[in-house]
């Protein structure tokens, strides 16, 4: 069974609705941040916007050590990141897990290399996905190449990740890499001038998307970009989404307010975080 195919992905985000959570426009004027840094520690969520509550765990050092969205968790090692989430035999002490292997430390270098085995209902598949990690001469993300080795007819995808000089995402290009190649342009529209709401841990894009990279832009733009996207146009579905913050006294955000538009019409909603700052 395969998911994050990227033209099916055509995404969850068109519904109107958003997959776990998002990214906000403009907000009111924001206090000058101070020197501190800031990490998450927890993520209500929505249950009516289809993205559950997060809470972060850190280890000692400050490295991530789990992630918490009932009912599923998330547990990580510095070469590995486990998903677990209750099978759909309905039994309890029985879980469906997603382990993704890396091939460096995730906590202190750049991994180029993750290969992901599932496990459903009992039943393990070794090396389902491969993730092929590219980075620029400034250590920043810019290709993602997924494939299925062991799925011969499976469609299989690239995302192409391009930055401003301000170290934000500014085009996600996606297209299958099997199959029609036609690629998806999704353009972001703007940033804030202060700092990320993951932009204090070392790689968060692996924990944030995780292997959803045919998946909700929103998450790879807010994972990626030293600041906050104010928005992104997905032209092929006349589809819009603006992002309004507000900010704690360090600069990072408290509240997004997001809206989106198609031809169906606007929907808002809203998402907030809390921290652990120095």
């Amino acid at each position: 069974m395969k998911k994050n195919i990227p033209l099916a992905l055509v995404f969850c985000i068109f519904t109107m609705t958003s997959c776990k959570k998002d990214s906000a426009s403009a907000g009111s004027p924001a206090p000058t941040p101070t020197t501190g840094k800031c990490k998450p520690l927890a993520e209500p969520g929505s249950i009516s916007f289809g993205y559950l509550p997060h809470t972060y765990s850190y280890h000692a050092d400050g490295t991530m050590e789990s992630i918490s969205s009932p009912p599923n968790e998330t547990v990580v090692t510095n070469f590995s990141i486990t998903r677990s989430s209750p099978s759909s035999l309905g039994i309890p002490e029985v879980y469906n897990t997603e382990t993704t292997e890396y091939n460096a430390d995730i906590f202190t270098s750049l991994p180029t290399l993750a290969k992901v085995s599932i496990t459903i209902d009992g039943i393990t598949q070794v090396d389902y996905w491969e993730y092929q990690y590219t980075y620029d001469s400034k250590s920043r993300l810019i290709k993602v190449v997924e494939s299925t080795p062991h799925l011969t007819t499976d469609l299989e995808y690239m995302l192409t990740i391009s930055y401003s000089d301000q170290d934000n995402v500014t085009l996600l290009t996606l297209e299958n890499t099997t199959g029609p190649r036609t690629p998806v342009f999704i353009p972001a529209t703007g940033y804030d001038d202060k700092p990320g709401p993951y932009s204090a841990i070392k790689n968060p894009q692996l924990f944030i998307v995780g292997n959803g990279w045919g998946g909700e832009p929103s998450l790879i733009f807010e994972a990626l970009s030293k600041n906050n996207p104010l928005g992104f146009d997905f032209d092929l579905n006349h589809f819009k989404r603006t992002m309004v913050y507000t900010y704690n006294d360090n600069g990072y955000p408290i509240t997004r307010t997001n809206t989106n538009t198609n031809l169906s019409g606007t929907v808002t909603f809203a998402e907030s975080y809390t921290y652990q700052c120095e």
